[in-house]
């Protein structure tokens, strides 16, 4: 394996990063340390890089197709990452993932109806149902002993009776495998049960999948475009921003194998006046795809060992936190309710607050993902890892009282 050295820092000063920009800057305070936006901090493939050099060098940027060899490079990485047969009719081009999210929610439901979510789940699936006139339908997952999330059928049931009740149509369920901010890898037989729960209720899935190359032996992941035989309810949803750290570029895809399912999205995408992402966007994306699975076999060890360190430090150290590793993403969950109440906090936005401005370390806190996120913060451990221990070892010195 080519070697990458993941612990030299990159400066993302001055570049208009969210991540870096958007933190207290209090004068006379050491600079925050940023763990909450799952940006990561680490440079992108080198083979990405030299792309779009390449092509930024070539002073004229049309109006660009998407080259067939686009949809092939998709096709490689399904194949060579999942073991998935694809065609290249099975993919369609977005400009980004929560953007998508909106396209499927346009797609497959109307103004007025619900859609279903199983909670606590990652922000952005709030906004685009609420941003587009639907309704919420929320069912909470149960979080096992172990700090792993399981949806419950029994509470998907209810939470699309009660909205039949008020009178709300629930046609469309925006998923998130693997879980986001939890951490869990559904299972075949996990991911069969929701697919199958939706049959019945006759409900279309929409599947965000964008943190599928980020999964912890033994755990492997499945994607809901395996599962043919509900080919007429599955739409993924995807992107090489996780996977490459490409957050700044507007690529993203989706697999839709059913033509009606498909011409849906193309229907709705025409309204818009979609033409396809942009060139260096489409430069990155498909080199990234081409020749990037060296660079994030070796950046998901150095992750996961990093992960596995910060965990030490929590477990040990920070006996007001539990925590517990993820089987994918790059993110750890922490229930913090004990520090919460052992400070006398409100609540975790609170705490967060604190922590950032007391302790200059930055999390995102759990209300961001839905009332079953309350009393959790979310860390990004997707950095250098002298970073993301200092970062830890500041959260314990907060917890102390040492600082």
């Amino acid at each position: 394996m080519l070697e990458y050295n993941f612990d030299e820092p990159v400066n993302l000063a001055g570049i208009g990063s969210i991540k870096w920009e958007n933190r207290d800057r209090t004068a006379g305070k050491e600079p925050v340390i940023s763990l909450g936006v799952a940006d990561m901090s680490f440079a992108c493939p080198p083979e990405v890089v030299q792309a779009v050099r390449e092509r930024a060098a070539r002073p004229v940027y049309p109006h660009t197709r998407i080259p067939e060899s686009y949809f092939e490079a998709l096709r490689f990485w399904y194949g060579d990452q999942y073991g998935l047969s694809l065609e290249a009719s099975d993919f369609l081009c977005g400009t980004g993932t929560i953007v998508s999210l909106g396209v499927a929610v346009r797609s497959f439901s109307r103004s007025g109806d619900g859609v279903l979510i199983a909670t606590p789940v990652y922000g952005p699936f709030f906004e685009m149902i609420r941003m587009n006139g639907r309704q919420i339908v929320e069912a909470p997952m149960r979080l096992d002993g172990g700090g792993r999330y399981h949806f419950d059928r029994q509470l998907l049931g209810q939470a699309v009776d009660a909205a039949a009740a008020k009178g709300t149509a629930v046609p469309l369920a925006l998923f998130c495998s693997p879980h986001n901010p939890g951490g869990a890898v559904w299972d075949r037989a996990e991911l069969e049960d929701f697919l199958s729960f939706a049959a019945e209720r006759n409900i279309i899935v929409a599947c965000d999948e964008i943190h599928g190359d980020f999964v912890y032996s033994p755990k492997s992941f499945t994607s809901l475009a395996s599962f043919s035989g509900y080919a007429d309810r599955v739409v993924v949803i995807s992107s090489p921003n996780k996977t490459f750290n490409l957050g700044g570029f507007h690529a993203s895809h989706f697999v839709i194998r059913d033509k009606n399912l498909r011409a849906a999205v193309q229907n709705e995408q025409g309204a818009d006046g979609f033409r396809g992402p942009d060139i260096f966007s489409l430069v990155a994306a498909e080199t990234a795809y081409r020749y990037g699975g060296p660079w994030i076999g070796a950046l998901k060890e150095y992750i996961e060992e990093t992960i596995e360190d910060a965990l030490e430090i929590i477990r040990v150290e920070i006996p007001m936190l539990r925590a517990w590793k993820p089987e994918g993403t790059y993110l750890i969950w922490l229930d913090a309710s004990a520090l919460i109440t052992a400070r006398g906090l409100k609540d975790e936005a609170e705490l967060a607050h604190c922590l950032e401005t007391e302790g200059r370390v930055k999390l995102s806190p759990g209300y961001y993902f839905g009332h079953e996120g309350r009393g959790f913060l979310r860390l990004n451990a997707a950095c250098p890892r002298a970073e993301c221990l200092e970062g830890v070892n500041r959260i314990k010195n907060w917890a102390a009282g040492l600082v």
